[in-house]
């Protein structure tokens, strides 16, 4: 499974996670500690036996919590196909912020429903305030996952709350220096705050990521 940060999703285009917005009904919550991957055969043996958008919408969560952005891409275009384009967005996003945020009054650690909650909230309702407080929930529970911080800080950035956004991405990049989608968000940061050298030394290291720097200087989607 190729892995990079969840966060670049947001930075290539809202639209790779704007598909988020369906129903889930997942089988068993998903605690701070669990080892989300292990879901991803039996996920995956119950698309190939019966297409169905809320399997594949809980497959493309655990691929997003887990930072496989390719896997994560190619599901949200699978789930696109399922529901007969984006037209049919808004209104399964209605649908799933309100199931969502029951399972989450039901078990306040369900992550999978947080996620679900926060992605529905910000990409298709657009609001910030729900994604704001979901995923800050999400980082305070599992704090040491560099990805929650790297969605935590775009909603920040899509804010314009430009101290916060640096500051979680900075934490990103603590926790897991190899994650060069989010240097390349990070280095972005600081050239709008004027931190150029900063910036130019995130942005090098960014550039080793094959699939960051042909996205950046062509265009190239996952």
């Amino acid at each position: 499974m190729t892995r990079l940060t969840a966060a670049t999703a947001a930075a290539v285009c809202a639209v790779l996670i704007a598909t988020v917005a369906l129903p889930v009904h997942p089988a068993r919550a998903q605690h701070p500690g669990q080892l989300w991957d292990a879901l991803v055969p039996r996920l995956k043996a119950q698309l190939a036996s019966k297409p169905d958008p809320e399997v594949a919408l809980r497959l493309a969560l655990v691929y997003a919590h887990d930072g496989a952005l390719m896997d994560w891409w190619h599901t949200l275009k699978q789930i696109d196909q399922m529901i007969g384009g984006d037209g049919h967005r808004e209104e399964v996003a209605r649908r799933a912020s309100v199931h969502a945020a029951g399972d989450v009054r039901r078990d306040p650690h369900d992550l999978l429903a947080r996620y679900e909650l926060a992605f529905a909230s910000w990409f298709t309702e657009h609001d910030h305030h729900t994604a704001l407080e979901e995923l800050r929930e999400i980082t305070r529970q599992e704090p040491r996952n560099a990805i929650n911080h790297g969605y935590l800080g775009y909603v920040y950035a899509d804010r314009n709350d430009t101290k916060n956004t640096i500051a979680q991405w900075e934490e990103g990049v603590r926790l897991d220096p190899n994650n060069n989608a989010i240097r390349y968000l990070l280095g972005m940061a600081y050239s709008r705050v004027g931190r150029t050298r900063d910036a130019a030394v995130q942005f090098a290291l960014a550039y080793r990521d094959r699939t960051v720097y042909n996205y950046v200087t062509r265009g190239e989607q996952p």
